[in-house]
C-alpha cells in the first residue's frame, strides 16, 4: 500500500492507497497539532503512520505528504516561516524524523509535493475540470494555495501570465499580504469589524444559514476581497476554468457570488470542490506514479 497524507494547518488527512490506485476504506482525520513544539508534531505524524500500519498489518511501500509551503519538497524540510502552523519543524528533514520514530521506514521512499499543487492534479485528471487547457485552483483556509495548470502541466516559471511558482499568497495586497486577507485570518478580521468578535467560519456559515444579516454581511465583504484579490491573475492568466477548494470554499455560496460574476462577465467556468482532500490525495498518486516512472 501506498500512504497518502494531505497536511493542513488545522488537520492531517491520510488515506492508504493500493497498488492500482484504488483507496483502501476512507480517508481519516487526525488533529494536526500544527503549532506544537517540534518533536510533538512529529510525534503526532508518527501516530498517523502506526495507526495505518496497526490496522492494515504492513508498512507503506511509499508515503507521499501534500505539504502547504514554502517547503522543500525534495528533500523534505519544512520552510515554513510566520505562517500561523509548522512553525517549530522549519528545517526538519520530515523522513528523518518519521525513521527516527519508525525505523522500519528507513528503506521506504518519501514524496512530497505543495498541498494546493497535490490538490490542483487531482481535480484536473478526476474533477469535472478533466479536458480544460488552462484552470486556475484556488484553496481557501489558512492561508491562500493556488496552482495554475495548462494541458496537464503544472506551471512554475511565470508562463502564459501565471506567477511564479503559481502562489500568490505573498503578492501584496491592500495593506499586507493576499495570504492575510483570503484566509481563517482575514475573514475573522472582517468579522470582528461588523460584530466585534472574531467568529470561526462555522459560526458565521451558521449565522448566514439562520439569514442573519451581520453574518451575510460578513461573507459580502469577504468575497469583495476574494474578488479584488483574484481579478489580477484572472486577466493575466485568463483561464477557462477557477477550481475552489480549501475549507472556506464550502461557503462559496455565500461569498462567491462577486467572484461568478467576474468569471461569467470573462467567460471564465468555476467549480467549487468541498472534499479537497480527496483530490490531494489522488493528486499525490499521480505525482509518486510520475516520479517513478520518470515522466
Amino acid at each position: 500500500m501506498k500512504l497518502l497524507f494531505d497536511v493542513g494547518g488545522t488537520e492531517i488527512k491520510a488515506a492508504a492507497l493500493d497498488e492500482n490506485g484504488e483507496m483502501i476504506g476512507s480517508i481519516k482525520h487526525f488533529d494536526a497539532d500544527s503549532n506544537a513544539e517540534c518533536d510533538i508534531v512529529f510525534d503526532n505524524m508518527a501516530a498517523v503512520i502506526r495507526s495505518f500500519t496497526n490496522t492494515m498489518g504492513e508498512y507503506p511501500t511509499a508515503l507521499g505528504m501534500a505539504f502547504p509551503g514554502p517547503f522543500d519538497y525534495e528533500n523534505g524540510i519544512s520552510l515554513i516561516k510566520g505562517l500561523g502552523k509548522y512553525e517549530n519543524i522549519y528545517g526538519k528533514s520530515v523522513p528523518e524524523e518519521m525513521v527516527k520514530r519508525i525505523p522500519k521506514l528507513s528503506d521506504r521512499p518519501f514524496y512530497f509535493l505543495h498541498d494546493v499543487e497535490s490538490f490542483a492534479l487531482g481535480a484536473y485528471y478526476k474533477g469535472e475540470s478533466r479536458g480544460k487547457g488552462k484552470t486556475m485552483f484556488v484553496c481557501i483556509g489558512t492561508g491562500t494555495g493556488t496552482a495554475f495548470i495548462k494541458d496537464g502541466i503544472v506551471l512554475k516559471n511565470e508562463e502564459d501570465g501565471s506567477p511564479k511558482d503559481g502562489w500568490i499568497y505573498e503578492h501584496p495586497f491592500k495593506e499586507g499580504k493576499i495570504d492575510e486577507y483570503i484566509s481563517v485570518r482575514g475573514l475573522k478580521r472582517i468579522a470582528k469589524k461588523v460584530t466585534d468578535k472574531a467568529l470561526t467560519g462555522l459560526e458565521i456559515f451558521n449565522m448566514c444559514a439562520a439569514g442573519d444579516e451581520k453574518g451575510l454581511e460578513i461573507y459580502r465583504l469577504f468575497g469583495s476581497d476574494v474578488r479584488e484579490a483574484l481579478e489580477p491573475y484572472i486577466l493575466s492568466f485568463r483561464p477557462d476554468r477557477i477550481v475552489f477548494g480549501g475549507q472556506i470554499s464550502k461557503s462559496f455560496c455565500y461569498f462567491g457570488e462577486q467572484v461568478k460574476a467576474l468569471c461569467a462577465e470573462k467567460g471564465v467556468e468555476t467549480e467549487i470542490i468541498t472534499d479537497t482532500s480527496l483530490m490531494a490525495v489522488n493528486g499525490l498518486y499521480m505525482h509518486i506514479i510520475r516520479r517513478t516512472e520518470g515522466k
